[in-house]
């Protein structure tokens, strides 16, 4: 059910992305008159929601109502904020799920020990929700500039100022001097098993956040680009 909503959102961006009609195809054979084709009518989407998407250049500052993350970074990503090299699958059939779904945060079920006090443990592709698990890995010869989410943005979803808290990886699965964000490990054990995908972000909360409180997190993956949603802590 899950996969079928975040498709059907995918084909909503789509389309407004294209701005165009989609029309049904159709074969036209030697003596025959071709079938009258009618246009699809554009899906209907919340007023709200549209003009998020329209504008996806622009990060709301509170979670608009009927969000669609997917939607969203979707546009975002064909606005420029996803490497071009990226965009072929971003745009595909599997797009919605393993590939804009795993770069999406969700609060990981994880023993509140292992959280330090005014942070906020994150991992990124929520499998609950049909989405890929996003993996990670080093530096390395083939891959100089390793693929982990280097910054996490994270401020209460208000309107008005606000204060913004960036948290900063240099490495994985290490942290360097200076570094103010950490990793924990889902399940405990080798943080580099399954291509790291039991990582666990550590990231510095605003002060005065409460229990109930929406968050917006913005953050950037070294390989990937840009992603925007809202969490409720």
């Amino acid at each position: 059910m899950q996969g079928q909503q975040e498709r059907r959102v995918f084909l909503k961006n789509l389309a407004m992305i294209t701005g165009g009609v989609v029309l049904m195809p159709y074969v036209i054979s030697c003596g025959t008159t071709p079938p009258v084709v009618e246009a699809m009518p554009e899906p209907e989407v919340d007023t709200a929601v549209k003009e998020v998407v329209a504008d996806a250049t622009a990060v709301p500052m509170t979670k608009p109502e009927g969000w669609e993350p997917i939607a969203y970074n979707t546009a975002r990503g064909n606005m420029g904020f996803i490497p071009d090299t990226y965009l072929p699958d971003v745009n595909g059939p599997d797009g919605p799920l393993k590939h804009v779904g795993k770069h999406l945060p969700y609060q990981p079920k994880i023993d509140a020990a292992m959280v330090p006090a005014g942070f906020l443990a994150i991992m990124w592709g929520d499998p609950e929700l049909g989405r890929a698990k996003h993996p990670n890995a080093p530096k390395s010869e083939a891959n100089p500039t390793g693929h982990w989410y280097n910054s996490i943005k994270i401020r209460k979803a208000i309107d008005g100022e606000a204060e913004e808290l960036k948290s900063v990886y240099t490495n994985w699965p290490g942290t360097e001097a200076g570094d103010n964000g950490a990793y924990a490990v889902s399940g405990g054990g080798d943080i580099t098993a399954d291509s790291g995908k039991n990582t666990v972000y550590l990231a510095a909360l605003p002060a005065g956040l409460k229990k109930g409180d929406t968050i917006r997190i913005w953050a950037h993956c070294l390989t990937h680009g840009e992603y925007v949603d809202f969490l409720t802590i």
